[in-house]
């Protein structure tokens, strides 16, 4: 290339210099590089074009072509801690994955679920005109939605709004069908007398989970009593204090139904403290899958997936169709998975 020309130091090759360099009007460039297949422009054109362009270093003017489109290919996501929590992160992971192939960027703001800093964070990305907005939370739950979120496109993941909120459109894992998953499981495998070591009562994901085990057993022909349900932290504590009374009873159940990973973890704590065979003795199920939890201890967890990858990846193809116009469900549900290892035997006879 001579010296002074296109792509020289300190200035941007434009479309004139891809059109002198490819033979061809700039009107025919402009056609080419913004995808315009309604024009009659010859394919080996298009492809002199394109040579061009890629020797002469060319992108085009995002700023440009945002303004004629009126989009700024961004999406402004609030969290309330997925940003610093392995737990939740494959939620984030998705809304990227998807926002990339439609070459957005993703502007992720971490509340911890400070009002002032949601309300704040949402002006901030309206401002720099986000073409949507995504609210999201670590575990599933009710929110009060910042209203100046129906400003915009907007989405929730993993949670769902308060009736006297601004009501948006919700991705939320299927909490009952997965608690009916793994309280089935244990009676497939023979087990009736089961205790559930659910957690926290107030939670809506342990509420669903729990009509689902009730559901289940009373389908199983062993209706639920006030004894075989015990609420709890979703903590490793709670599940080892909780099983270790449980199991030192005269009455010891044959399976232990875990509200999380980690109350599994600590009633198979307490379990083999006492001596028990797991799962010979007694069995397990957990939820949510954890990384380096569930897949990790011996024997290792039988359990059920929460469905973080896919509640992104579904939130964000669905907040880019509210984006095109179209019309979505205010609600849908994401399944996730019975996961099955060696932590669930019969009864022994």
């Amino acid at each position: 290339m001579s010296e002074g020309g296109a792509g020289s130091a300190g200035r941007r090759p434009t479309m004139r210099d891809v059109a002198r360099a490819a033979g061809v009007s700039p009107t025919s460039v402009s056609f080419v590089l913004n995808g315009r297949r309604d024009a009659r422009i010859a394919a080996h054109t298009r492809e002199r074009i394109m040579a061009a362009a890629d020797e002469l270093g060319f992108r085009p003017n995002l700023t440009a072509r945002q303004l004629r489109l009126q989009q700024t290919h961004t999406i402004g996501m609030l969290t309330d801690g997925i940003a610093s929590s392995p737990f939740a992160g494959p939620i984030v992971r998705a809304v990227h994955d998807v926002a990339w192939t439609g070459r957005r960027l993703v502007f992720v703001v971490n509340t911890d679920g400070n009002p002032e800093v949601e309300k704040t964070a949402v002006l901030e990305l309206l401002d720099r005109r986000a073409d949507g907005l995504i609210f999201a939370t670590v575990f599933a739950r009710e929110v009060v939605v910042p209203p100046e979120m129906s400003a915009a496109p907007a989405v929730l993941i993993n949670c769902f709004p308060h009736p006297d909120s601004t009501q948006l459109p919700a991705i939320v894992p299927a909490e009952r069908y997965g608690g009916a998953l793994a309280a089935q499981c244990l009676i497939d495998a023979g087990h009736r007398d089961i205790h559930y070591l659910a957690g926290d009562e107030q939670v809506w994901a342990t509420q669903e989970r729990t009509t689902a085990f009730r559901e289940r057993m009373t389908l199983a022909g062993a209706p639920v009593d006030s004894g075989t349900i015990s609420y709890g932290d979703y903590t490793i504590d709670s599940g080892y204090d909780r099983a270790i009374t449980l199991l030192r009873g005269e009455d010891r159940p044959t399976a232990l139904l875990c509200g999380n990973d980690r109350i599994a973890l600590g009633a198979l704590l307490a379990g083999q403290s006492l001596g028990l065979d797991i799962p010979g003795d007694l069995s397990l199920v957990g939820y949510d899958d954890q990384e380096e939890l569930a897949d990790r201890i011996r024997p290792l967890l039988t359990t059920v997936g929460l469905p973080h990858y896919r509640l992104g990846e579904l939130g964000m193809q669905t907040l880019l169709a509210i984006v095109e116009g179209s019309d979505v469900p205010p609600r849908q549900e994401v399944r996730g998975e019975l996961v099955e290892r060696s932590s669930v035997a019969p009864p022994r006879q």
